[in-house]
């Protein structure tokens, strides 16, 4: 049984060394690189996020060429194969021992999206294979408000631009369709941002919103870094998955992962309760601390085989992700739960 991580910042372990990134401004990926030992051999598919730091991005003379860089990257040493196609999920199903395949996303359009104009590059970030859009990482952006404290922006006219620009790159009926990640708004512009898709029920088969990682509120963790319970609420109810981190500052326990993992598994899924459309989100390489235990991506595995029976521990572990993925590429696969 092999995890499917709904976000990991792959390229952040070349932090340190390559020449793509200043190391001076990763200090702390370091000291994280232990927390992806064996990654790769534990998981069958992970989003790889594109990520800069905030201050990063503002040395780039030309965002659009460094995000190009990253992606790059990400397509010459990535030592899996990338999921592009229907067919490419075909492939991957046939082949769960094999290497690890990835789904490549944009951390944060901060720096790059800063007028209407900026839209248009969204295109060829589709035709290149980017899968996953998150809109907003830090407070510079001006697509909406971020969960950085004292950030209380809404959505702007431009954010909702660029929801319509992305719902305009879906490939239609076997086709694939891009992803709105919702990691990172803050509770006011992710509801504006769920209103756009409730105002119309066909947005979400041609954007599929999701949480990647974070965690739902819950105490000792009433941040805007955390899904509100009613945006946790609307999400599910349109079929978005949420991903769930595995560790501090999102859970000090896990006893208290898994009590969140239950209770938004109370919240219906398409008018469902239970555990259908949860996921797990690493972000191994964005995190200081792990849990004793789930450092890794096989104790994950081993947690949550032994914490929930077995048909909830393999659609946590990779049923309800793989489901999400025949989604994006427009895969007729369903998941049918352990042989």
């Amino acid at each position: 049984m092999r995890l499917i991580d709904l976000h990991t910042d792959w390229l952040l372990q070349y932090a340190p060394e390559a020449t793509v990134f200043d190391a001076a401004l990763y200090p702390r990926v370091r000291a994280r690189l232990g927390q992806s030992e064996g990654y790769l051999q534990g998981t069958w598919a992970a989003v790889l996020s594109c990520y800069r730091a905030e201050d990063d991005w503002a040395r780039q003379a030309d965002p659009w060429a460094a995000l190009g860089q990253l992606l790059a990257r990400v397509e010459a040493e990535f030592c899996g194969r990338l999921l592009f196609t229907a067919e490419d999920v075909g492939r991957w199903l046939d082949d769960p021992e094999g290497l690890c395949w990835g789904i490549v996303g944009v951390e944060g359009f901060d720096a790059l999206v800063r007028s209407p104009g900026d839209l248009d590059r969204l295109a060829g970030l589709f035709t290149r294979g980017v899968r996953l859009f998150q809109p907003v990482y830090a407070a510079s952006s001006v697509l909406g408000g971020s969960s950085t404290p004292g950030d209380e922006r809404g959505l702007t006219d431009l954010g909702r631009a660029f929801l319509e620009a992305l719902a305009d790159l879906a490939a239609g009926p076997g086709g694939p369709c891009p992803v709105l990640d919702l990691a990172h708004l803050n509770p006011h512009a992710a509801a504006e941002a769920l209103d756009w898709f409730e105002a119309d029920d066909r947005r979400a088969t041609r954007l599929i919103p999701v949480y990647s990682h974070g965690a739902p509120r819950h105490e000792g963790f009433a941040t805007p870094r955390a899904i509100t319970p009613e945006n946790l609420r609307r999400l599910r109810a349109l079929g978005g998955v949420v991903g769930f981190s595995v560790g501090p500052p999102f859970y000090d326990s896990a006893e208290a992962l898994k009590a969140g993992i239950e209770a938004a598994a109370a919240v219906p899924f398409r008018g469902r309760p239970g555990f259908e459309g949860i996921a797990i989100g690493t972000d191994f390489l964005g995190v200081d601390q792990t849990l004793p235990g789930l450092g890794g991506v096989t104790g994950i595995v081993a947690w949550l085989s032994s914490s929930f029976d077995p048909v909830t521990a393999v659609a946590l572990i990779q049923g309800n992700a793989r489901q999400l993925l025949a989604r994006i590429f427009g895969h007729g696969s369903t998941y049918a739960g352990p042989s």
